[in-house]
């Protein structure tokens, strides 16, 4: 199965959101390779780190692809459980070509307008792509999110995004927490981490909501 996590603005979480759905599925037994098709590789860096000092951990396997990467991913495809595709945050070769055999897009958003406002002209893409790849189901998954419930962003999203019918919105969605840099920067997911603390308690449940949910799409 090949899940792209992708979308038209950088600063939304992508990366993160793709390392640590990885981890949710590595620890379900899932053989899970991250193809890294973004130049600036965090993707690549985290399992280096993680292939260094998390040995005792499930093995999550790397792989950095970029321009037409279709015939790639149609490979790894055929040899591996889950295929997560990290592209750069901009329209790009890399996410066009991953669409047109990708089985799942993720688009992660902010919600901020600026976010938002990008949704228009991915959608163009998509429906472009989905003239080659009928089967492509699109998901989107509010992160980033505040943590104030008094702040409205999050409801104001989610009434926008109501106007776009073929984005699948999550009900789950993914806060800013301090502890999913902390865990980046070990090579860890956050369902790895130790910490007790109840922002670590909400990271987690979190992204096992997440990988639920995108779990129930992709099957």
């Amino acid at each position: 199965m090949i899940y792209l996590i992708a979308g038209r603005k950088g600063g939304s979480g992508k990366s993160t959101v793709t390392m640590n759905l990885g981890v949710a599925l590595a620890h379900d037994k899932q053989d899970v390779i991250i193809v890294d098709a973004d130049k600036q590789s965090s993707s690549s860096t985290w399992v280096l780190e993680r292939s260094r000092y998390q040995k005792d951990l499930p093995k999550i396997h790397c792989v950095a692809k970029y321009d037409d990467i279709s015939d790639s991913l149609e490979d790894l495809d055929s040899r591996y459980g889950c295929v997560l595709v990290d592209p750069a945050g901009r329209d790009s070769e890399e996410m066009r070509s991953a669409m047109t055999v990708a089985h799942v897009l993720i688009v992660p958003l902010r919600p901020s307008q600026l976010d938002l406002d990008t949704v228009p002209e991915l959608m163009k893409i998509i429906k472009d792509s989905k003239r080659i790849n009928p089967r492509l189901k699109v998901l989107s998954v509010l992160s980033i999110c505040p943590t104030n419930p008094i702040i409205n962003e999050i409801s104001d999203a989610k009434e926008y995004l109501s106007e776009f019918p073929e984005i699948n919105l999550l009900d789950s969605i993914i806060c800013d927490r301090k502890i999913y840099r902390d865990c980046v920067s070990d090579g860890l997911g956050v369902l790895e981490s130790k910490t007790s603390s109840e922002s670590a308690k909400k990271a987690k449940q979190e992204i096992v909501n997440f990988k639920n949910e995108v779990m129930s799409y992709g099957h």
